[in-house]
């Protein structure tokens, strides 16, 4: 038998970063001070709310902590963030069948809901290579990291660790310039010092669409100059792999790229996911007359030539980082031409290649492990890595 406690309870959003600093200290403390005390998990359920799932041996076990409550330092510490108790219960352990579930958790890189990501280890010691990913979707709030759930199982069962990273976009508070950037950077140098079976020496980041985008920025991160968000990065991608990216935000600006989201009652684009969070969309439609870009780079072109200096990678140095870019003849979201411009513009400066152009598929199949392409992916990502590891 070992006894569940479910505690929930309110953080001031001022208190929560201090309050995810706390935790750890506070959960070695339980560790070294109270019998009986096997783990505890944070969840958050709202804005203000959590829920702290925390387990022990027994009954006995739970009665003695309680009784003990703050006497060490580092758990005071975590509780004088709280604001107030919601509710208080305990049970009995009852487990599920054993299944092979994979080990998989969520981890916070930032206190905003989501500065976060889902590692997942596949099974073994390790230390195992790394895929990063990165979802699209406008760059919006409408859609998140769900979207790539079976690449990351995928990719998991091949022997890669996956981190399936979160990030805010536009729509959300933080979201567009430059947290957006800041937290595509943060939750990459947050791989250093995750977890010891990280070998994050052979990190590989794959994004699609405006992921595509973060995902071929990221690798480029080492060229930005001090003042620009990302520079000094701590994790240096061995790798990219970017599937119909949008890459040349220039072009993009001009064009008025996703100025369609100003519409939520338009047609989408064929296989199009379903949005997630659709009650962002409203905000959103609000403010894209003009296209996306100015609330993703700060501006338009003219009004900040830095800005889409330092995030269009088509205006990146591209030598160091081999880059694999996947794109559809028959994309109706992301033109096929920025991709190709992005390979002849690696080549040019000396990097190195490799373009799969997809025959009549849309911008969405040629992400999903069931497609073709995906074998040729992933035969990539391995010589990739194995490569890095001899070397």
């Amino acid at each position: 038998m070992s006894v569940i406690e479910l505690t929930s309870f309110t953080v001031h959003p001022e208190n929560t970063r201090a309050m995810l600093a706390a935790r750890p200290g506070m959960v070695a403390a339980f560790r070294a001070d109270r019998r009986g005390f096997l783990s505890a998990r944070l969840v958050r359920l709202d804005e203000r709310t959590w829920l702290d799932f925390v387990e022990w041996t027994d009954d006995a076990a739970w009665d003695e902590s309680k009784a003990k409550g703050a006497n060490l330092p580092e758990i005071a510490a975590f509780f004088a963030t709280i604001g107030s108790l919601v509710g208080a219960e305990r049970g009995v352990r009852y487990d599920d069948a054993e299944d092979g579930a994979r080990r998989v958790r969520t981890v916070a890189y930032g206190p905003e809901p989501s500065q976060v990501g889902e590692l997942y280890l596949p099974e073994g010691d390790g230390p195992f290579p790394v895929v990063a990913l990165i979802h699209g979707g406008y760059w919006t709030a409408m859609w998140d990291r769900r979207q790539f759930t079976d690449v990351a199982d995928d990719l998991v069962a091949r022997g890669y660790a996956v981190w399936n990273l979160e990030y805010r976009r536009i729509g959300e508070p933080g979201g567009g310039w430059p947290g957006t950037f800041l937290d595509v950077a943060a939750a990459i140098d947050a791989l250093d010092g995750m977890d010891p079976a990280l070998d994050t020496g052979r990190v590989v980041v794959l994004g699609h669409s405006a992921g595509g985008h973060l995902a071929a920025w990221a690798a480029h991160r080492a060229v930005l100059p001090a003042e620009a968000p990302g520079a000094h990065p701590k994790i240096t991608p061995i790798g990219v792999v970017e599937f119909a990216g949008a890459l040349d935000l220039k072009v993009a600006d001009a064009e008025r790229f996703g100025a369609v989201l100003a519409d939520p009652d338009a047609e989408p684009p064929r296989d199009a996911p379903e949005p997630t969070r659709p009650e962002a969309w409203p905000v959103v439609a609000d403010a894209v007359g003009e296209g996306i870009l100015p609330l993703l780079v700060g501006g338009h072109v003219a009004d900040r030539p830095e800005h889409y200096a330092w995030t269009s990678p088509l205006e990146l140095a591209a030598v160091g980082v081999p880059v694999l870019a996947v794109h559809s003849t028959a994309d109706d979201v992301v033109p096929v031409e920025w991709s190709r411009r992005y390979v002849e513009k690696v080549t040019a400066e000396g990097g190195t290649a490799r373009y799969f152009e997809v025959e009549g598929g849309t911008h969405f199949d040629v992400v999903h492990p069931s497609h073709p392409v995906w074998a040729d992916v992933t035969g990539w990502i391995h010589e990739i890595v194995n490569g890095a590891e001899r070397a």
